[in-house]
């Protein structure tokens, strides 16, 4: 038994130098298995659509149209669960562009379709997300935890102090359709909504 836990050892090292094959059914019994992430199966794509945001008292509602792309990033693997995305905001009734952002999404499975996840984020406004929480399946849920917010000495106050990302997904759906939602506090502010999507997957 020492030696078939030698032999296992032996062939996991060369399968994270990526030097070898295994097709033997014993062998592929005993060897790990990369958890499922159904999540990014449905995300991964471009997906557009309408939301309405609004900031109470500093910023009145206003309606936009958004669009977000899922791609693997670089690298990506089995053992690189990276994927980047970017955001643009236009306003619905002008087309002048309102918000853009662009980041990536770290996945660390723990169980089947479950486990944690981080995402960093930047804008052109120079604020830098650093966000962490966890996934389902169909949804996602991350917020910003402590030093998770830094930005450029030019920003301007009100400063941001806290942001919360959720989306959810309805695979159901034909097309899929997702649900996101931004939620944010500043100095002046407590944590409330600020941003909420409608979109569909077009790609």
């Amino acid at each position: 038994s020492n030696i078939i836990i030698i032999i296992i050892i032996v062939i996991n090292m060369a399968l994270m130098a990526g030097s070898v094959i295994v097709d033997d059914p014993i062998l592929l019994q005993a060897l790990p298995r990369a958890l499922p992430l159904d999540l990014m199966n449905y995300l991964e794509g471009t997906w557009t659509g309408h939301g309405v945001g609004e900031y109470p008292p500093h910023v009145p509602r206003f309606l936009y149209l958004q669009e977000l792309v899922i791609e693997k990033a670089v690298p990506h693997g089995p053992r690189e669960l990276v994927w980047s995305f970017r955001s643009t905001c236009h306003n619905r009734e002008t087309g002048e562009g309102l918000q853009s952002e662009q980041g990536y999404l770290r996945f660390r499975p723990m169980y089947i379709n479950q486990g944690r996840v981080e995402l960093v984020c930047t804008q052109p406004s120079g604020l830098a997300e650093v966000s962490e929480g966890t996934y389902t399946e169909d949804s996602l849920d991350v917020s910003s935890r402590f030093d998770g917010l830094t930005r450029p000495s030019s920003a301007s106050r009100p400063l941001v102090t806290a942001v919360r990302r959720w989306l959810e997904i309805r695979p159901q759906s034909d097309p899929l359709t997702m649900e996101y939602r931004v939620e944010m506090a500043t100095e002046r502010t407590p944590m409330q909504q600020h941003l909420l999507s409608k979109l569909q997957k077009v790609v």
